[in-house]
Formats: C-alpha cells, structure tokens, sequence
C-alpha cells in the first residue's frame, strides 16, 4: 500500500521516515485506510512507538511524516544472530507489552504484530511500528464479514476464521514472536496454507523448550499461555502478561540487549536454574580455594609483606564492564587515537563512567565519531554510517 523513505527537513536538518501511497493502492478505500493509519499513529504517544510528525498532500498525493527510527528490524537481527539470548528476547518482549498495553488502554488494536514491525535502534530502544491495520472504535469498516487481514504466520485461531480483533489477538502475536526469538523459527510451520490454518486452529507446536533444549522451561509456560486456542485462556491483557515475564526475569537475568546469540552464550550461567546452581558452586570453591591459600601460604593478617588488609583492599583493581559495537549494515573497522582497535562486533572494556572516543570506518560510508560512556552493566551499540 505504501512505500518508506528516508528524509531531511530542508529548513531544521531533522532527519525523517516518509510514507507514501503507491499508485496501485489510490483507490478510495486505501485513502481512507491511509487517513486512519495516520489518525491511529498521531494519538500515540510512547516511548515504544514511532512519533507521527505530520501528515499533509504534495501534488495531491498522502505523505505520512514520522519519526526516523534507525538500526534493525528484528527479523533482520532474527536473521543476523539466529536464537536470541534469553535475556534480550525478554527485553523486547517487555517493551512490545508495554507499548501494547498503552494502545489497549486507548481502545487501540495493532493487529500486525511481527518482527519485521519491531525495530531495535543504535541507542538500545525498542520501536513499535506500521500502523496500518491497527484499528480502533472510529476505524471504519474496510473488509467484509469474514476477510482476514494480518500476517498469517502471527494470527490467532479467531483471526483466520474472520472474527474480530481485540487486545487478546495482540497477546497470541506476541507468544508466537517470543517463541521465534528464542527458537530461531516460528511455533507454526507448514508448507502449505492449509497445513497453517489447521495448526493455528488447534494451536498445534512444538514447546520451544524442545526446539531448544538450553531454555528455562518457565519460557513454555509463559508461551503457552499466550498461545491458548480460546482467548478466554490465554492472558487478558498485557499487564497480566508483563507480571508474568518480570517473574521471568527473576529465574533468567536482568533483561537486556546484548550482541551475542544464544548459541555463543550457552555457556552463560544465567540461562537457567542450573546455571544458577553452578554459579553458587563456583563461589564455594573460590572461598575454599582463599582457605587453603591462607592455611598453606602461612596465613596471619599479613599474607603478603608489607601489607595490610585496608592497603590490599585499595590495591584491588576496578571492576571493568564492556561495551560492544556494532554497525547496522555490514561491518567497520573501529579506531581510537589513530590506532585501529580492531573491526565491528567489536567488544571494549573499560571502567565504569570511563569516556570512549571512538571513530568508526567503513569503505564507502563517512567516518563516524562516537562518543560512548561505560555504565554499571555490559551495554551493546549499533549505529548507522551515512554513506558517501
């Protein structure tokens, strides 16, 4: 129906997204359509959904002017990274619920909840996108009784049958986005439509726990209960569901963006309860190993000469924390000071409130100088180069 473009102001430099009606789709209906998409967007205001910045007519053609949002859909990084760590599938998910509990509470229905709709910025933010089919109690009718409209992959049993969408449609959408997070495909596979419509009718999968054996099985439950072919059973609206995944993160980690997939990260003791319980043991041998360090190496407050427990507790090195940096399209050699530091992924570690001055380049794109501060925890960037 559309088509995006990237843009500049002319008169304050800002950078936007333009979307614009192709010709096939300037029939009546497709303008009321489009009319309503730009309604539904400029009554949003939320930190997870994409800002409308305009809406006008150049030579009597509709433009939709909205925020730029930059950095990669998530069927992109889906593609990039394969299974996303539990953690970051975790994130996302909390900041989709978030978003869609705030149109929920305006009486607004996406409707096309997928990962090509949700985009991870350079900053770490998540952006709710595509407004297209949402509807709310204005929308006008444009189908008739029985259409579906969606994405097919991601529709509930009653969408496929041609009933309407309410807040619980959203809900089954985003379990099957869970579930592609952390199982790298969707729960609904067939080779056929045919094959589809009965599967999601039965809500017929395989639990992602099977799919992928490193996941906490609490991620089954949660799923499953997105999943439900009555939406009477399923959560009923995202703040049900949100209690459930902060109850999540409590068994997982804290929930956060990272670089690594879920594949590299098998051996991150955060992954599930056992990983919990290797991590505990792992303390009790560092505390018996300092036991026998002081039994055996003579012991006494004075271990090693000349100092005393205050001057070896000043001594001890900062903890450092990293910073990984990424670049949205293909990879970039990462320099500081002149010297080349190696190439995007490229992970930095420093001490935390230390200031990184970095300059990204890539053959055909400007340079890019970036400014990065180390925080508390480990923190992922991806920019955007402009090319030449």
């Amino acid at each position: 129906m559309g088509e995006v473009y990237r843009a500049v102001h002319s008169k304050i430099g800002r950078v936007a997204a333009v979307k614009i009606m192709t010709r096939a789709g300037r029939d009546p209906r497709s303008i009321e359509r489009f009319l309503n998409e730009a309604r539904i967007q400029a009554s949003l205001q939320h930190p997870n959904i994409a800002t409308l910045y305009d809406f006008c007519e150049v030579a009597g053609q509709p433009c939709i002017i909205m925020e730029f949002v930059d950095g990669q859909t998530l069927d992109d990084r889906i593609a990039v990274h394969g299974r996303l760590l539990v953690s970051e599938a975790l994130f996302i998910v909390q900041a989709v619920a978030e978003a869609l509990g705030y149109m929920h509470s305006h009486g607004i229905v996406h409707r096309d909840i997928k990962a090509n709709n949700i985009k991870v910025t350079s900053q770490g933010g998540i952006k709710l996108l595509d407004f297209g089919i949402a509807r709310d109690n204005s929308t006008p009718t444009f189908t008739q009784a029985g259409d579906v409209i969606g994405t097919l992959q991601y529709l509930s049993p009653e969408l496929l049958k041609g009933s309407a969408a309410d807040p619980r449609s959203d809900i089954w959408a985003l379990g099957v986005l869970f579930y592609e997070m952390v199982a790298g495909v969707t729960p609904f596979q067939a080779s056929t439509i045919g094959e589809l419509y009965e599967k999601v009718s039965k809500s017929s999968f395989t639990q992602a726990t099977v799919v992928n054996p490193a996941l906490p099985r609490e991620i089954d439950t949660l799923i499953s209960r997105c999943l439900k072919k009555n939406p009477a059973d399923r959560y009923q609206s995202m703040p049900e569901l949100l209690a459930d995944t902060t109850r999540l993160a409590s068994v997982i980690s804290t929930p956060r963006l990272s670089t690594t997939n879920l594949e590299k990260g098998r051996t991150s003791v955060w992954t599930s309860r056992l990983g919990l319980t290797a991590l505990a043991a792992s303390a009790v041998l560092i505390v018996l190993a300092v036991v026998v360090f002081l039994l055996v190496g003579g012991g006494g407050e004075d271990t090693i000469p000349g100092a005393n427990p205050s001057t070896a507790a000043r001594n001890e090195p900062l903890q450092t924390r990293a910073v990984t940096i990424e670049v949205a399209e293909g990879h970039a050699d990462v320099y500081r000071g002149g010297e080349k530091l190696g190439m995007t992924p490229f992970r930095l570690e420093g001490k935390p409130g230390e200031e990184l001055q970095l300059v990204l380049k890539a053959e055909g794109f400007v340079d890019k100088n970036v400014k990065l501060s180390v925080g508390q925890q480990d923190k992922p960037y991806t920019f955007t180069l402009e090319r030449k």
